[in-house]
């Protein structure tokens, strides 16, 4: 079996999928593929499935661009233009379709706001 197919293999453990944080836009997101994948063996095969997976996720005019690779062995891509909860999760659904994908998930951006405190009464 090529590791470069897209097909599903029926004998492969499905990709998880993460959730989606909010309505979106959602502009970045993360894949990992598998340990004996092509993407993962060589970085250079990345971009050109990025771009099938792009053409298969039913957007006219969706770009995918990798930006990264992580030290977990996860690679970071854009996506322009951004999507909407509905798009993401059809986008990760096509790259869970990839039987070399072991998960995708959005790249939910996590920050704190500031912690605000009430003033602490004084004791006269």
């Amino acid at each position: 079996m090529p590791s470069d197919r897209l097909s599903a293999d029926p004998g492969a453990p499905k990709a998880h999928v993460g959730e989606p944080a909010g309505a979106g836009p959602f502009g970045q997101f993360i894949v990992k593929y598998r340990d004996d994948s092509q993407p993962l063996k060589q970085q250079g095969a990345v971009q050109p499935r990025l771009d099938r997976t792009a053409a298969q996720a039913g957007k006219s005019g969706l770009k995918l661009t990798w930006k990264h690779r992580m030290g977990i062995n996860a690679d970071v891509f854009s996506v322009s233009p951004a999507l909407s909860r509905g798009e993401a999760v059809a986008l990760m659904n096509a790259f869970a379709a990839d039987p070399d994908v072991q998960f995708i998930e959005p790249d939910n951006h996590i920050s704190l706001g500031p912690i605000i405190r009430q003033p602490e009464a004084v004791d006269k």
